[in-house]
């Protein structure tokens, strides 16, 4: 899905994920803003200002959405209480996690935004009664690197520096955290460090 695509219609994701990203088309670089799920939301923004996004919309599996016109969510919002709460405290999750975001490229090096990753999603892999699945367990290193804002051959290392630590483990090509205080030290100790270090790598 293009920029011009995503004026018209808000889609809901049922199954599968999808990334929303930021691209350089000359450079080739590019950050990903968001990874959907079930449950998510795409086109928030534009149904809020009428404006298209400068984003794109790719698939990462085979995905399932629900999707109608922005003139009928509006509809729907003026005329229900509980959805026009409930999309409120979306939106308000949504501005935070960019907020987040903002703050992770902009003064955190790459350890500790790799950090804030893994356990931002850490619930929906290791909690059996989580609502949504772990979405990034499986990603590859390359998708990994675009949510940190990195490249791939950083995140190799960092991963590798977290797997002789005795923190994750990628075997079968899944990520997972086998020991959740010593990540969260690691994340602390250089949220700590950060006046000394670069927040790139």
């Amino acid at each position: 899905m293009r920029p011009a695509q995503t004026v018209d219609r808000l889609y809901v994701i049922v199954t599968g994920r999808v990334k929303i990203t930021r691209q350089n088309l000359k450079t080739g670089r590019e950050v990903t803003l968001f990874l959907l799920g079930p449950g998510d939301g795409f086109n928030v923004v534009s149904l809020l200002d009428g404006r298209r996004q400068h984003v794109f919309a790719q698939t990462l599996d085979d995905t399932v959405a629900l999707s109608g016109p922005s003139v009928l969510w509006h509809e729907w919002l003026d005329t229900y209480p509980e959805l026009r709460r409930a999309f409120r405290g979306y939106v308000d999750a949504q501005l935070r996690y960019l907020a987040d975001l903002a703050g992770d490229l902009a003064i955190h090096d790459t350890m500790t935004r790799l950090a804030h990753l893994i356990l931002r999603y850490f619930d929906g892999e290791e909690r059996r009664d989580a609502v949504r699945p772990n979405l990034i367990q499986d990603l590859s290193h390359e998708e990994l690197a675009h949510l940190i804002g990195t490249v791939r051959v950083v995140v190799n290392r960092l991963l590798a520096e977290l797997k002789r630590e005795g923190i994750v483990d990628t075997e079968g090509g899944k990520l997972r955290v086998l020991d959740l205080e010593k990540l969260v030290r690691k994340a602390e100790h250089n949220i700590k460090g950060d006046a000394t270090t670069s927040p790139t790598d």
